[in-house]
């Protein structure tokens, strides 16, 4: 448990969390500000959505790679990421 690689990956799991999850809600959010001009919005939502999902997926897996103490590292990442896009969006930090 002391061992310093040990933590270092487990600071790197959650910087991909972060990194992944700022992917996820960054292309929702611009999905959703795009969908209006989209000929097929609903179509266009579900293909945003599994292109997202797809690429968080194979991001958590590659970063994984079998470890379960890496998920869990990633996992507050992505909530952090999250709650950072919120935030902004609400504050309207980000222009339109």
């Amino acid at each position: 448990m002391n061992n310093p690689d040990f933590f270092s990956e487990l600071l790197l799991a959650l910087g991909v969390g972060i990194a992944l999850g700022s992917l996820y809600f960054g292309g929702l959010w611009l999905s959703v500000r795009r969908a209006p001009h989209w000929h097929y919005p609903g179509l266009g939502m579900a293909a945003s959505l599994f292109l997202r999902l797809a690429l968080v997926g194979i991001g958590l897996y590659w970063l994984a790679d079998g470890h379960w103490q890496r998920y869990t590292a990633a996992l507050p990442g992505l909530l952090l990421a999250r709650w950072w896009w919120v935030r902004r969006i609400q504050t309207g930090k980000i222009e339109p």
